[in-house]
């Protein structure tokens, strides 16, 4: 198998507590109902090829604000938008890019989703998820996981995302962290408030 990069390799050091990464194949995506005032929300569905035995598929959003000029939606918003937006919708781009979808109109008319061509052209395509347990608990007292908004293409593969992961400064606010991490990361930057798009 050669230098093999899995989560649970025995030598494995650098793999984070409570971080998981997995190839999905997306089987589905709907514009969802916009619960946090978000410019646009989307539910993402797909299969992992890799654990054909797991009985359900596994699903999570992505949303973010717009850059707007004069109140209308004019690109993905990001930090280096002027204005810079709060929460962008880079990670839209950023997650169609990596599934290897070229479209140069994806959204639909008001700017709230993505159309009919481009989530068609979406199902079937390949990326890798990370997700990360959270502070919370589900209803059978495990740690919760959410969806982290970086993703890798099929080519740049497992340790592309792990190496971003690792290589960030402060962690999502709830990643549920060893204590000793997460006083380590109060001292080593302060948190933002925002995501820094850096792909």
């Amino acid at each position: 198998m050669g230098f093999e990069i899995t989560k649970n390799g025995n030598n494995n050091s650098d793999w984070p507590k409570g971080v998981y990464i997995d190839h999905i194949e997306v089987s589905k995506i709907e514009n969802a109902e916009n619960k946090y005032d978000y410019d646009i929300s989307i539910r993402v569905e797909g299969t992992m090829p890799d654990k054909p035995a797991l009985k359900y598929p596994t699903s999570f959003y992505i949303n973010g604000n717009h850059a707007k000029d004069k109140g209308v939606a004019s690109d993905f918003g990001s930090s280096n938008s002027n204005p810079p937006v709060k929460n962008g919708s880079w990670k839209i781009r950023h997650f169609l890019t990596e599934l290897g979808v070229e479209n140069k109109s994806p959204m639909t008319d008001d700017f709230s989703g993505l159309n009919d061509d481009c989530i068609r052209d979406c199902i079937g395509r390949h990326v890798y998820i990370l997700q990360y347990e959270t502070t919370g608990t589900n209803k059978n007292g495990n740690p919760k996981r959410n969806t982290w908004f970086y993703y890798a293409s099929k080519e740049k593969g497992i340790k592309h995302l792990l190496d971003k992961w690792n290589a960030q400064k402060t962690p999502p606010q709830n990643y549920n962290s060893s204590p000793s991490e997460k006083i380590a990361n109060m001292w080593n930057s302060k948190p933002s408030g925002d995501d820094t798009p850096d792909l």
